[in-house]
């Protein structure tokens, strides 16, 4: 299979990379903006691996990656891509203010960073899917969809938003042999929420159904393990 992972170089992305790559009849593309070294050392170390640099949030950046992808030929969508806001008062995290506090420009900014990229991309993969009539779209969201947390409505209505069009793409495509799946992992110690205070790992920890931590490991087994079976089951989502 041809796979494209957006936001591949760190966290779960670059553990699905990793997990997918195993497979050598797998290629995966991956997507990745600032980590040059990481994205470099898993090309290296995985060589059925291909590295593409993109700003999502610069439009000429994406349009160009866009234009790019009928020349991959791709099997499989993972959508990955999300940028967490820089947030100084707690690193790590994606909370921001109670939502009556939260300038009405933060909805509309982060919805074009973090959405509009990924609309825009599926919307180019669905056409080429619709060609070959064949293809799978995998996208990540939350649990903190089942769970929300104060301070989380930015994150959560973004997450929303895509569940949403999660089941669209799938209802709309079915007769292409296209399928479309979503998954909320709970909880995951990465590289960008090691940072966060112990004191929200533990109310992130709290709130989930069963009070435990899940890896991106564990998760990426679990994508893979689904890729390579019928994906025509009667839900859209992916039980973890």
């Amino acid at each position: 299979m041809k796979i494209l992972i957006t936001g591949g170089s760190s966290g779960l992305g670059k553990s699905l990379v990793k997990e997918l790559s195993k497979d050598k009849k797998n290629h995966v593309f991956f997507t990745y903006n600032r980590s040059e070294k990481s994205a470099s050392t898993i090309c290296k170390e995985h060589k059925n691996t291909t590295k593409i640099r993109c700003d999502f949030t610069d439009e000429s950046q994406l349009n160009i990656f866009i234009k790019n992808l009928k020349k991959n030929n791709l099997d499989v969508l993972i959508n990955n891509y999300y940028s967490w806001p820089e947030n100084p008062l707690l690193p790590g995290t994606f909370f921001n203010q109670n939502f009556h506090k939260i300038d009405e420009k933060t909805f509309t900014e982060e919805f074009q960073k973090n959405i509009i990229p990924t609309v825009k991309i599926t919307q180019e993969v669905i056409k080429l899917f619709r060609i070959k009539k064949s293809g799978k779209i995998l996208t990540t969201l939350s649990s903190i969809l089942e769970s929300p947390s104060i301070g989380s409505s930015v994150y959560l209505s973004n997450k929303n938003y895509l569940k949403s069009l999660c089941d669209i793409w799938a209802i709309e495509n079915k007769k292409y042999n296209i399928t479309s799946h979503y998954l909320s992992p709970s909880f995951m110690i990465t590289e960008y929420t090691s940072k966060m205070d112990s004191r929200l790992v533990d109310q992130m920890i709290n709130s989930t159904k069963d009070k435990k931590i899940m890896t991106v490991q564990n998760v990426s087994k679990i994508i893979s393990k689904f890729l390579g079976e019928d994906s025509l089951t009667e839900s859209n989502e992916i039980k973890l």
